[in-house]
């Protein structure tokens, strides 16, 4: 049943005075990310405290992937000269969210500067538009992955990753796809898939190189020309990325943004602060 706008600004006001009664929970949430969260979970108001919940909290127990997000750092240079992003919506309220490998033979390929750009890239969207989409596609485009791509995986940054983007990410995901998938993709997605809930799994189609299958799903007009689209090519989606990136650098550099906080020893118990659980 469809929410009322009226109903819905009630709903935003009373998640963001949740949010500001949990003395774990930064105070720094605008409206625009707590109308995200609502609008991910289909105005479902105990969801939506749960995904909170566990977007603050992994973060906070992340470091290693939300520290060290300077975009001019040597180290994060690199990743940026080889990955493309973009990020955009399209009729029907519709996002697609691309990722681009270029890197062939992955000599400069770092998964855990990867996922660091991930969560940099995501923070810098949200925060820098107000747009909410009614059903969100990811496309991962590994024509570049070969084999090797296991020595460089890491299962503790995997495990991380699947359940932000599974329980925590503010968004509607309806698809995922792989394209110029491998022959030995199978292989790949193995370690992946222990991670991955099985409503994850259902989500995810492969597109072997220079077929016309993910046409099936995504219209060839909402696609960059990359893929024989009629919008722009992803190296210009990236240059958009880089600026929105640049342009939020004092966010990424202060370490503590977005982040749950542990409650002192002997302190009152207070809203529903959860742990994060990714054994």
């Amino acid at each position: 049943m469809e929410k009322s706008p009226q109903e819905i600004e009630k709903q935003v006001e009373q998640l963001r005075d949740w949010v500001l009664r949990q003395p774990h929970l930064p105070n720094d949430l605008g409206d625009m990310m707590v109308r995200r969260f609502l609008h991910s979970c289909y105005y479902d108001m105990e969801a939506a405290k749960k995904t909170v919940e566990l977007f603050f909290n992994l973060r906070a127990t992340s470091p290693e992937l939300m520290n060290f997000r300077d975009p001019d750092s040597p180290q994060m240079q690199k990743t940026l000269k080889i990955v493309n992003l973009a990020q955009y919506q399209v009729a029907g309220k519709k996002s697609i969210w691309i990722w681009q490998l270029n890197d062939p033979g992955l000599e400069n390929y770092d998964y855990l500067q990867d996922a660091r750009l991930f969560f940099m890239i995501t923070d810098a969207w949200w925060t820098n538009n107000c747009e909410l989409a009614d059903s969100d596609y990811v496309i991962l485009d590994v024509k570049d992955i070969t084999l090797k791509f296991i020595t460089k995986f890491n299962v503790s940054i995997a495990k991380k990753l699947a359940k932000y983007q599974e329980e925590a990410m503010p968004i509607r995901l309806k698809g995922i796809h792989i394209v110029n998938a491998p022959p030995f993709i199978d292989k790949l997605f193995g370690l992946m898939k222990p991670f991955l809930k099985q409503d994850m799994t259902d989500m995810i189609h492969f597109h072997t190189p220079k077929s016309d299958t993910l046409y099936n799903y995504i219209s060839k007009e909402d696609l960059p020309e990359d893929y024989g689209g009629s919008l722009p090519s992803m190296n210009e989606y990236m240059d958009k990325a880089i600026e929105v990136v640049k342009q939020q650098k004092p966010v990424f550099l202060a370490e503590n943004f977005w982040k749950a906080e542990k409650k002192a020893k002997g302190a009152v118990e207070v809203g529903t602060f959860r742990t994060l659980d990714i054994d």
